[in-house]
C-alpha cells in the first residue's frame, strides 16, 4: 500500500511538473539598458575648467559633443565628434572665431545626415551691446559651414541663454531669453533659419504674459519642422515660477495660446527641458521645490502633438528624500524618451538617469551614469539615437587632472538570458493538472 500511494504521489508530482514544463513562457526577448563600455573624457585640452556640455546625434548613431571652455582667461566654445561607435572623429575644435571676451552657454543640434549647428552666448559686446547670440554651422565631416553669424536683431541690454533645434532636413529655430524687449524683465524670443542658414522671417516673441521673467528656453522640433517651446514664467501659474509653452508650426504660425506645462504649482517649477518625437508628441521635464520632501524634485509631462496632455505630470526619480534638479532631456523617433538629472549632496553629486516608454511607463528603475564619484558631477545633457541606444555627458570636477571636464557614457539595449516564467495559462493547466489528478486518486481508492 505505500508503494501504491508512493508510486501515485510520484505520478501526481510528475504530471504536475510536466504540466507545468509544457506551459512555461519563454521569457527571452526582453532588454535591459546598461554602459557600453565605460566613461570617456570628452576634452583633451584640461587647463582650468571645460564645462557646460551639450550634445547631439544624427540619424546613423554619430554625436557631436560641445561645451564651454576656458582658453588662456577667457572662455571660448569647443567641441568633439564621434563616430557612432564612440570612437573620436577628429580632434576637439574650436568653434567661435571672434575671441574677445567670453562665450558662453553652447546648445546644439544635428540633423538626420549629421550636419550640425551650435550656438552660444557672447559676452563682449559683439553684437554692440553687451550679450548677444551667435552660431555656426558645420558639415557632418566637422568642416564649417560659411562663417559665424549673429543670430539676434534686437541687441539692447542682455540676449543669452540660447536653445536650438533641427528639423530632419537642416532646418534649425534658435530660442533665447533677451532683456526688457518684451516691455517688462526677461522675456523669451526666437528666429528661424534654413538650412543654408539663412534667417526665415524675422525674429519673434514668444511669451504673450510679459510680467515678470520669462527665461531659461528649451525648444524641440519635430522631423517636419513644427516645434515647441518651453521656458520658465515667473507668477503665471500663481505663485512664483512655473513652466509654460508655445506650439509653433514649421512656417512659424503659432498654434493655440501659450499654456501651463505644470499641474502642481506652489513654490518653484522652473529649468524646463523639452523633447519632440518624429510625430511631433513632445515631453517636458523640469525641476520642483517642495512636491515631494523639503527638496527639489524631477516631474515630467507628456503631450500630443495637438498639445493635449498625456496622463497626468509624474516624478522621475525613484527617491524621494534628495534633491534631484537640473533635468535633461532626449525623445527617440517612435517617442519612448530618456532624463537625466544631477543628485545634489553635500559634499558629492552625481548624474542620474530613467528611461520611459511612449506610454509613460517606465522601462526601468534610476541608474547612476557617472562612474567616478569623488566631487561633483553636474549639468547633464542627454542624446537618442536608434534602438534604444543613447549617450550622456556631463561635467566632472577633478576628473581630468584640473578643474572641471567634460566626461560622457554611451548607453546600449541588451537582451536578458531567457528564463523560464510561468504564465497565467500556464498556472491554470497546472491547477486543472491538480484536480484531474486528485479525482483519479479519489476514484482508484473507492
Amino acid at each position: 500500500m505505500t508503494t501504491s500511494m508512493g508510486c501515485q504521489k510520484s505520478t501526481l508530482l510528475a504530471t504536475v511538473v510536466a504540466l507545468a514544463v509544457l506551459t512555461t513562457v519563454n521569457a527571452g526577448g526582453a532588454q535591459v539598458v546598461g554602459p557600453v563600455g565605460t566613461e570617456f573624457q570628452v576634452n583633451t585640452y584640461t587647463t582650468s575648467y571645460q564645462a557646460v556640455p551639450a550634445i547631439c546625434t544624427a540619424a546613423d548613431g554619430s554625436f557631436v559633443v560641445v561645451w564651454d571652455g576656458a582658453s588662456t582667461n577667457e572662455s571660448e566654445i569647443f567641441a568633439q565628434r564621434y563616430s557612432s561607435n564612440g570612437f573620436p572623429a577628429g580632434t576637439e575644435f574650436q568653434v567661435n572665431t571672434y575671441t574677445p571676451g567670453d562665450e558662453q552657454n553652447p546648445a546644439i543640434c544635428c540633423d538626420a545626415g549629421g550636419s550640425f549647428v551650435v550656438v552660444w552666448a557672447q559676452f563682449n559686446n559683439q553684437d554692440g551691446d553687451k550679450p548677444g547670440v551667435f552660431g555656426q554651422r558645420f558639415a557632418s565631416d566637422g568642416a564649417f559651414v560659411g562663417s559665424e553669424f549673429q543670430i539676434n536683431t534686437y541687441t539692447t541690454d542682455d540676449q543669452e541663454r540660447p536653445a536650438v533645434c533641427c528639423d530632419a532636413t537642416g532646418n534649425f529655430v534658435v530660442a533665447w531669453q533677451s532683456y526688457r524687449q518684451d516691455g517688462n524683465r526677461n522675456g523669451v524670443f526666437g528666429q528661424r533659419f534654413a538650412s543654408n542658414g539663412a534667417p526665415r522671417g524675422t525674429e519673434f516673441q514668444v511669451n504673450s504674459y510679459t510680467p515678470g521673467d520669462q527665461q531659461d528656453p528649451a525648444i524641440c522640433c519635430s522631423a517636419d519642422g513644427d516645434f515647441v517651446i518651453a521656458w520658465s514664467s515667473y507668477g503665471e501659474d500663481g505663485d512664483k515660477p512655473g513652466v509654460f509653452a508655445q506650439r509653433f508650426a514649421s512656417n512659424g504660425a503659432f498654434r493655440g495660446n501659450e499654456f501651463q506645462v505644470n499641474t502642481y504649482t506652489p513654490s518653484y517649477q522652473t529649468n524646463p527641458a523639452i523633447c519632440c518625437s518624429a510625430d511631433g508628441n513632445f515631453v517636458v521635464a523640469w525641476q520642483s521645490f517642495g512636491q515631494v520632501g523639503y527638496a527639489y524634485q524631477v516631474f515630467g509631462q507628456r503631450f500630443t502633438s495637438a498639445g493635449a496632455p498625456r496622463g497626468s505630470e509624474f516624478q522621475v526619480p525613484t527617491a524621494n528624500d534628495r534633491n534631484d534638479a537640473d533635468p535633461a532631456l532626449c525623445c527617440s523617433a517612435d517617442g519612448d524618451f530618456v532624463v537625466t538629472w544631477t543628485r545634489f549632496r553635500d559634499f558629492t553629486d552625481d548624474i542620474f538617469v530613467r528611461r520611459f516608454a511612449d506610454s509613460g511607463l517606465p522601462f526601468d528603475g534610476e541608474q547612476r551614469v557617472n562612474f567616478f564619484t569623488p566631487s561633483y558631477q553636474e549639468l547633464s545633457a542627454v542624446a537618442c539615437g536608434e534602438d534604444g541606444k543613447f549617450v550622456v555627458v556631463w561635467q566632472s570636477e577633478g576628473q581630468d587632472g584640473s578643474d572641471f571636464g567634460v566626461f560622457g557614457l554611451r548607453f546600449a539595449l541588451f537582451p536578458v538570458a531567457a528564463s523560464p516564467a510561468l504564465s497565467w495559462l500556464g498556472l491554470g493547466a497546472v491547477i486543472v493538472g491538480l484536480l484531474g489528478a486528485g479525482v483519479r486518486q479519489l476514484r482508484r481508492r473507492h
